[in-house]
């Protein structure tokens, strides 16, 4: 019979891509395609599921191609199209050849022609087609002729070299890949590449829209289409009808109408009885392998199963590079789960789970056999499973929230969960300083254990049970700013034997050392740390880990040091963020006391990123002291424009959630902070909302367990010392100076003792004596250039720029290079108008040079001067008058670069100009 004739209109809307009523976006990956097929990438697949925007972004390279002046031809199939026969005429066709589509109901074959000739009949004309040319297929999923396979390997590889061919499909696209791939011929594109990212998303929602749901709003869109353009496009069509979007958001699922709709008609139609049931049976499954599967359904076809819906793209995502493990898209996922409450049994649904439970926890994935047997309503099996793996989670992986929701959504059933895991329970509440109901948890918990052991005669079990339960108690006291009793509780917990657990120890010894940091005795603190050091690494807990060299880390960030302090805090991070993830609680704890020693270090950049990562779990984990590095480093950073309006609130917002003490704290750092942006007035009202007073209160009070620490007590001081300063009152100013600098001197604080001595040359400098000024800074420069202290420098660079250009250069008297290196660097910043000064100050940069070489007698003086001798034995020794003794004194100190013996003495040690 002749093959039927079929109109040419009707042809032609299949041999051009078809127009769309809405506007495209320009995506990133419609940007990388255009430049991967202007290089001359040859064969571009894109491969996913349906409403990926597959024939979106081929017709817009297709519109691209042709205002390039490229020759374009297009080709699209549809369900008439399963044999190689029907693509190579509509190949034929759409190139130029005289052949008309044929009616989808007759023979697809012209008998007077065989397929192996019409074939390469194709392959002449399109070695015949004007360059450069560029072949669109789309929708070639629907022909699934075993013989497609040898089609398009010709196509690929028996063709021109200006040939580019692109190809787009719901499933795999068969052909050689691997040759494509070592010939540098092909670019794949999957689902990843085409879903949609943030940008886009707005793109696509539309400005007034994303107004109406703000940013948060499109987060959400997002996340629940995963970047899924069809889903983007229903979310937009369904908030843009409603009355309220942000309702209408909160609503959108898998489940919505639409979605299902096109989910059923496009997807679960094309599939057997069987396969749909295996998608409904496993849609519970958060992922799943097929040996996973196969227990939990009982369906031995399941690898089958598995490897139709990889061919088919059906929305299932391989989660490692061996593809053993794979999820669903979220959105389907609901869908599925919604169409399995409809046409399942409950029972069959709970069986599936028990099973899937059964199999997890054989295998050690836990955490999913934890959900599945809660899902299932099986409490046995989740109980059991718990009271085996809470310390997992809540010491080892520090999985708090996590723990906590799995044993509340046991008591909210009526259901309780086995000691151990309640005990954990508490620890997992204390951790995220849900401090009131741990405290109510842990009684509850000692009551229970007692009377349950007391009645089964376990008396060591009993003695175990109140160590722990005393354990919890101290972390109470400790993260409750109760640090005093919490340090007696510790010390005596330590002081007695018990068959304890090594992080139990490392707990209180961490404790009592939080305690001893704060009160500013360090001595005490690393003896106590090192016996947490010690148990920690016994605990197997990355987390502990952390917790325990953060605390230690912080013995080094009270005295100052902060270049050794930064290096172990980044080495701690990374180690917390391999082991734990980069949003793990204690790696923004972590993040928050690093960004304190960038700031002080002058690292501004650095310090901004590991905010950002350490604010955002500062109001759930911490407690006050680490919470304070983050605050004070974000104050330093902060400038009062108006850009940062909501940040203040945001830091207020934080100290709230702890012990007051803290909220006091960010309010000393402010009233520092404004005085420094020159907004006293300002400074003097966030000092009387602090309770910050000046009469009467030049001396510290003694601490009071829940109220003050040494820590906080010397921000107040320092805050005050300031404000005198600000105000002018100098002579109280300089009593309380006076006082602190004992205190820090006696704790070793050398940050503090830096700050306190560009305080001393801050009010030399308003009493107009330079000299003295000089020297002050000077030290404070000595003090800083070893542990590398260089915000307070930039706080007062107007004072310091003051006496610089006041000064020569001969004037300042730094021994070491050290020193010189970093006043050289202060000095860069400043606004510094003597241009002669500015070279001298250059100098400062060089390691190990002398302005001028000594002479020998100068050097013989040196060296007298080496074993203590004063001006009046050196001049009877050389025979010669005093002042020549001290002219000789002056020109050596003028090629030192120093201004004292003992700075010469340095310099000259430094430079190997004495015997030792």
């Amino acid at each position: 019979m002749p093959a039927k004739r079929v109109p040419r209109s009707r042809l032609t809307r299949r041999l051009e891509p078809p127009s769309f009523a809405f506007t495209l976006v320009q995506t990133r990956v419609l940007h990388d395609l255009g430049c991967e097929t202007a290089r001359g990438t040859k064969v571009v697949t894109l491969a996913a599921p349906t409403g990926y925007g597959k024939t979106v972004a081929q017709s817009a390279l297709y519109q691209r191609r042709l205002e390039a002046g490229e020759h374009c031809y297009w080709i699209a199939l549809d369900d008439r199209d399963s044999a190689v026969e029907r693509l190579v005429g509509l190949l034929r066709a759409g190139l130029g050849a005289q052949v008309s589509e044929l009616d989808p109901n007759q023979d697809l074959l012209r008998g007077d022609e065989p397929l192996e000739n019409r074939v390469d009949a194709l392959l002449e004309q399109v070695a015949r087609l004007p360059e450069p040319a560029t072949i669109f297929i789309d929708n070639l999923g629907y022909c699934t002729d075993e013989g497609l396979a040898d089609l398009l390997d010709r196509l690929v590889f028996r063709t021109p070299a200006s040939l580019r061919l692109i190809f787009s499909s719901t499933a795999q696209i068969p052909f050689n890949h691997t040759r494509a791939k070592l010939e540098g011929l092909i670019r794949e594109v999957g689902y990843a590449e085409l879903s949609l990212r943030a940008a886009e998303v707005r793109e696509l929602l539309g400005s007034e829209l994303c107004a109406e749901i703000g940013d948060q709003g499109v987060e959400v869109v997002l996340k629940q289409t995963e970047g899924w353009p069809a889903a983007v496009r229903l979310a937009q069509i369904l908030l843009a009808a409603s009355e309220n979007p942000r309702e209408a958001l909160a609503r959108f699922s898998g489940t919505d109408e639409d979605i299902a709709e096109l989910l059923n008609r496009q997807v679960l139609a094309v599939f057997t009885p069987e396969v749909r049931q295996f998608l409904l049976e496993t849609a519970p499954l958060r992922s799943f392998c097929i040996e996973l599967c196969r227990e939990a359904t009982g369906d031995e076809a399941a690898g089958q199963h598995i490897g139709l819906l990889l061919k088919r793209s059906v929305f299932i995502i391989p989660m490692d590079r061996n593809k053993s493990w794979y999820r669903l898209h979220g959105l389907f996922r609901e869908f599925l789960e919604g169409e399995a409450r409809r046409q399942l049994s409950e029972a069959r649904r709970r069986e599936v789970l028990v099973r899937a439970a059964a199999w997890c926890e054989r295998g050690g994935h836990w955490q999913d056999a934890i959900e599945y047997a809660l899902q299932a309503g099986s409490i046995a099996v989740a109980t059991e499973v718990l009271e085996r793996v809470a310390a997992l989670f809540v010491r080892d992986r520090g999985d708090l929230r996590q723990y906590i929701e799995w044993i509340e959504r046991l008591h909210a059933g009526g259901h309780q969960a086995g000691w151990e895991a309640d005990f954990w329970y508490v620890w997992a509440l204390v951790f995220l300083r849900r401090y009131d109901h741990a405290r109510i948890q842990n009684e509850r918990l000692a009551q229970r254990i007692a009377q349950e052991l007391v009645e089964t005669e376990k008396p060591d079990q009993i003695a175990d049970l109140r160590r722990r339960t005393e354990l919890i108690r101290i972390c109470v006291d400790t993260y409750t700013d109760h640090q005093a009793a919490a340090h007696a509780r510790g010390m005596h917990w330590l002081a007695t034997t018990g068959a304890d657990d090594p992080f139990n120890v490392a707990t209180v010894a961490s404790a009592a050392g939080i305690h001893l940091i704060s009160g500013g005795q360090f001595v005490e603190a690393r003896e106590v740390m090192r016996r947490a050091q010690t148990s920690i690494l016994q605990a197997n807990s990355a987390y502990g880990v952390g917790w325990v060299s953060l605390i230690t880390a912080m013995i080094g960030l009270a005295q100052g040091d902060y270049r050794a302090v930064h290096q172990e805090l980044l080495a701690t991070l990374a180690r917390a963020r391999a082991a734990l993830g980069e949003g793990s609680d204690i790696s923004g704890t972590i993040a928050l006391v690093c960004a304190k020693c960038c700031v002080e270090m002058g690292v501004d950049e650095e310090a901004r990123e590991l905010l950002a990562a350490g604010l955002e779990r500062a109001s759930t984990h911490g407690i006050a002291d680490t919470a304070a590095c983050g605050l004070d480093a974000a104050v330093k950073l902060w400038n009062a424009t108006p850009a940062e309006a909501g940040s203040l609130a945001e830091l207020r917002e934080i100290a709230a959630g702890y012990p007051p003490r803290l909220s006091r704290m960010l309010g000393h750092f402010l009233v520092q902070r404004l005085i420094r942006l020159g907004r006293l007035d300002d400074a003097q009202t966030e000092a009387e909302n602090v309770g910050l007073l000046l009469e009467g209160s030049e001396r510290r009070a003694a601490p009071r367990d829940g109220e003050e620490t040494a820590r906080s007590q010397e921000l107040a001081q320092a805050a005050r010392i300031d404000l005198l300063i600000a105000l002018g009152r100098l002579k109280p100013a300089e009593l309380l100076i006076a006082e602190e600098i004992a205190l820090a001197k006696r704790d070793g604080r050398y940050a503090r003792l830096v700050e306190l001595s560009l305080c001393e040359a801050v009010v030399a400098g308003v009493s107009h004596n330079t000299q003295l000024a000089v020297r002050h800074l000077t030290r404070a420069v000595s003090l800083a250039a070893r542990r590398r202290i260089v915000r307070p420098f930039r706080d007062r660079a107007e004072m310091i720029a003051g006496l610089v250009n006041e000064t020569s250069q001969k004037s300042w008297g730094f021994a070491l290079d050290e020193e010189r290196s970093l006043f050289a660097e202060i000095c860069r910043g400043l606004p510094l108008g003597n241009a002669m000064l500015v070279d001298e100050l250059g100098h400062l940069k060089g390691e190990g040079q002398l302005l001028e070489t000594p002479t020998t007698r100068e050097l013989e003086l040196l060296s007298l001067v080496e074993v203590g001798l004063s001006n009046q034995q050196l001049s009877d020794r050389l025979s010669v008058s005093v002042a020549t003794v001290k002219w000789h004194l002056y020109n050596l100190y003028t090629k030192l670069g120093v201004s004292s013996r003992s700075a010469a003495l340095a310099r000259a040690r430094a430079l190997n100009l004495l015997s030792r």
